[in-house]
């Protein structure tokens, strides 16, 4: 059977086209000897070389795999020891054989010293062009942390090493701190009077349950999070802390969180809380390996936060409460879209269904609908007396910028998709180079875009500088 692609492990050969052409060559002339060998005439033989020959450079279906191939020792000193002893023969004579399936070539010229871990004179002397060390597999074993620590003693950077930082990034910290702020400022936007006990409760109650939610989606994706680049030095993936550990922790912080919210706020925003967890880390994570429905879910978590702010001082059956998880909702998909654009090659390795490789060209669209969304979101935060009319200037400035840039992604996507690019391999790989450009332009401003937004919120609130222009405001007597 003829293979129809060609693997190639180790470094890219891209930019090399005489190496492909002459690597083409080889397969074609190898697929020829294996045919020939079946024919029965000279003259058949003869023809089909030539037929080849001709058509050798129009095969179009090499196939370049440039993944990294990594390679670990299969025979160590132990077992050529213990084969030694079980089969009565010298130790020499086994370290002679292994060296000699080891050997690269046929040049066994020149005396070369064979050599062992654990004693310091040659075993033997053999005609090799390599030296031969075995590999002692209780030697080169890596110590636990727990075998570290009871060696050296639980000083303040190993502390710091072995359990701080990587229960610390158990909870995503950076994430973790946009749920807080994406609460917070809710929080400020809501009408009734702001209490500094609740804002500390919510403030730490949020940050916990967020927390937890992290730590168990690290629990539950170590092996996946493994093939890709981006989450390769998670502390589950590196062995810093276990599954059970990352479980253990989420369950505390997650206990603390709640019961902060509970008795902090009110049982309202500890339900959200609560709710927020299981959602992030159950439904969502699930979802990730099944359908293009996860972001959508994901985005529904990222809506609560605002809605828990609110809830702490406000009714949620004010319409400016679901405003705000809108605007929440809406801006995570030109966050993630284009986040997800420049890592999709990752996430299609590991086994995650995301729109950026399963269906780019919907991927751009949505990034634009959402951010074309976030006009009216915003003129509605006026509409309900949130905000003051002004307020439409300065967040449409905003929204624009974002949407100006989702529009070049969404625009160079379906033209790289379109009939005529799709087909033509240069004219895709350039188009394909400026969408990677604009989908990390789009990542930068939605990442400046929506703290600009609340900011700009928290200026403008209904009332915040009456003080200053109200001239009628009587100032209250004690």
């Amino acid at each position: 059977m003829i293979p129809q692609t060609v693997r190639l492990g180790g470094s890219s050969v891209r930019g090399f086209p005489i190496i492909l052409k002459s690597f083409r060559y080889i397969h074609s002339n190898v697929y020829l000897l294996q045919k020939d060998s079946i024919q029965s005439t000279t003259s058949n033989h003869e023809k089909k070389v030539s037929d080849t020959q001709s058509n050798v450079f129009t095969h179009n279906h090499t196939h370049m795999n440039t993944a990294a191939i990594n390679f670990t020792p299969n025979i160590n000193y132990n077992d050529v020891f213990l084969k030694s002893r079980n089969e009565d023969l010298s130790q020499e004579h086994n370290l002679e054989d292994l060296a000699l399936k080891l050997r690269c070539t046929d040049d066994m010229t020149g005396e070369v010293t064979l050599t062992t871990p654990k004693v310091d004179k040659p075993q033997a002397s053999l005609s090799l062009p390599f030296t031969v060390k075995m590999v002692d597999k209780t030697c080169s074993r890596k110590p636990t942390k727990q075998e570290i620590i009871k060696t050296n003693g639980l000083t303040m950077p190993m502390l710091k090493k072995y359990y701080i930082e990587p229960y610390l990034q158990l909870t995503k910290p950076r994430l973790t701190i946009l749920v807080m702020l994406s609460a917070i400022c809710s929080y400020a936007l809501s009408p009734n009077a702001a209490s500094i006990s609740q804002l500390l409760s919510l403030t730490v109650g949020t940050t916990l349950c967020s927390g937890a939610a992290n730590a168990i989606n690290m629990g539950r994706e170590p092996e996946f999070d493994r093939q890709m680049t981006r989450t390769q030095a998670r502390p589950v993936v590196r062995g810093l802390v276990t599954p059970n550990e990352a479980y253990s922790f989420a369950t505390v912080i997650g206990a603390l969180g709640v019961g902060t919210l509970y008795f902090g706020v009110n049982p309202i925003v500890a339900g959200l809380g609560f709710l927020n967890i299981p959602l992030y880390s159950w439904i969502y994570t699930s979802l990730k390996r099944k359908h293009i429905i996860n972001t959508w879910v994901g985005a529904i978590v990222g809506g609560i936060p605002p809605l828990m702010g609110w809830a702490a001082a406000s009714s949620l059956t004010d319409p400016a409460a679901w405003v705000l998880v809108g605007l929440l909702y809406a801006w995570q998909f030109p966050h993630f879209n284009s986040l997800s654009h420049s890592v999709r090659a990752q996430y299609k390795n590991a086994g995650y269904v995301m729109t950026a490789w399963k269906n780019p060209a919907l991927n751009a669209r949505v990034c634009l609908r959402y951010s074309l969304l976030m006009f009216p979101l915003c003129f509605a935060l006026v509409y309900y007396n949130v905000t003051d009319p002004y307020y439409i200037i300065d967040s449409s400035l905003a929204n624009l910028w974002l949407s100006y840039w989702c529009f070049k992604f969404y625009w160079q996507q379906r033209y790289n998709y379109s009939k005529g690019v799709l087909n033509d391999k240069i004219k895709f790989n350039n188009g394909m180079k400026l969408a990677n450009m604009f989908a990390r332009k789009t990542m930068l401003a939605s990442v400046l875009q929506l703290p600009a937004v609340f900011i700009l919120a928290i200026l403008h609130k209904k009332g915040r500088w009456d003080w200053i222009f109200n001239k009628d405001i009587v100032a209250l007597k004690p």
